[in-house]
């Protein structure tokens, strides 16, 4: 496998532990005495300003994947065969989206879409560019969703959640980004209602997620493949 994909999630796993590290230094200005002016508010703003963050690292990391994936399967020379069934959505999105209507050419779609599914598994035709077809970020905020899509797509084993909260964490991320970047709620007031080591712990479970998404898609390229890959998560990053 070609860096890039492991590229793209070490990048979001350096945003989030620099991310820790601004917490843990909010966390100790907040420790070392009496506040000044306005002081508890500039803190609380900067404690809000995470779930922005987090918000970010994560639709930066869907926005960017299917480019990643493209150019890791391509740099693999991976013919369609190899690749799950659930592909074909990403591969031929044009064929679905021609499949809508009662007209004569969507009937010819639909039978085009039939027998490419039934001839998938000996189709020895290259993978073509997915990247723009495959929309992991459609300008909603990132949530559990777009991890069901991924997994459902690469058709990877397991559950895509690494802890029985994660749905709830994403929720939170997702909830309280929209709240402070549209102002539904005054960002002093949310920041006021977490600590920093609340912040950082969500931070570091956020972290084991992408981790746990990363290995398996390190082991998705692996059974394609049918040999070691070149990149993997090392077991010190899996929790």
């Amino acid at each position: 496998m070609s860096r890039s994909v492991s590229d793209l999630f070490e990048k979001a796993r350096s945003a989030l532990e620099r991310e820790g590290r601004r917490l843990e230094n909010l966390a100790q200005i907040a420790s070392e005495g009496p506040a000044v002016f306005d002081h508890d508010g500039f803190e609380a703003i900067g404690r809000a300003l995470s779930y922005v963050v987090m918000g970010g690292v994560l639709e930066d990391l869907m926005r960017e994947l299917p480019a990643a994936l493209t150019a890791d399967i391509a740099s693999l020379r991976l013919e369609r065969r190899h690749l799950p069934i659930s592909f074909l959505v990403a591969t031929e999105a044009g064929t679905f989206r021609k499949c809508g209507t009662d007209t004569i050419n969507s009937l010819v779609a639909r039978a085009d879409l039939v027998r490419v599914v039934l001839t998938h598994s000996n189709d020895p035709r290259p993978v073509p560019d997915f990247g723009e077809l495959l929309n992991l970020a459609d300008g909603s905020t990132i949530g559990e969703k777009n991890f069901v899509a991924l997994w459902l797509l690469l058709g990877l084993d397991g559950d895509w959640m690494n802890h029985p909260n994660d749905r709830l964490l994403l929720r939170e991320i997702k909830e309280k980004r929209n709240d402070v970047a549209h102002w539904q709620e005054d960002p002093v007031e949310i920041g006021r209602k977490k600590k920093p080591s609340d912040l950082i712990a969500m931070v570091d479970r956020l972290v084991a997620l992408l981790d746990h998404l990363n290995l398996h898609i390190v082991y998705w390229f692996e059974q394609m493949n049918g040999s070691t890959p070149v990149a993997s998560v090392s077991r010190g990053q899996q929790q």
